[in-house]
């Protein structure tokens, strides 16, 4: 229907062709099958004090900026992004693991000062 408002939900020219330029990208390269993308033109990210016009979440490439060029420009940059964080994903896991365990350790190795302490103090 000619000149009617778009109704809420509804995707957006600019969002279908910035999924284009994703698509593209991911056929060029072969990864990325569950990568998606999320354009929010106009939301104010923060990092660091500075504000982001893109970002990777996870499987999300979300764009800040709102002209559609620089847009289209940043879905390749959150691209690159977001093949060096599948590179370094393993060893995030990895230090992730160690930390879980480490703290596992000195949780109880706490314990069981904070239980000779306490028999001490007692016994004083």
């Amino acid at each position: 229907m000619e000149g009617a408002a778009a109704s809420p939900g509804m995707v957006q020219p600019s969002q279908v062709g910035l999924e284009k330029v994703l698509e593209r990208l991911k056929e060029r390269v072969g990864l990325g099958s569950e990568l998606r993308l999320e354009w929010l033109p106009g939301k104010v990210k923060l990092r660091d004090g500075k504000k982001l016009e893109e970002e990777v979440a996870g499987d999300t490439i979300l764009i800040y900026s709102e002209d559609p060029g620089r847009a289209e420009e940043l879905v390749a940059h959150g691209f690159a992004e977001w093949l060096l964080n599948q590179h370094t994903r393993k060893y995030r896991m990895l230090i992730n693991k160690l930390i879980e365990v480490f703290e596992e350790i000195q949780y109880h190795d706490k314990e069981r000062i904070v239980e000779a302490l306490a028999n001490l103090i007692r016994g004083a």
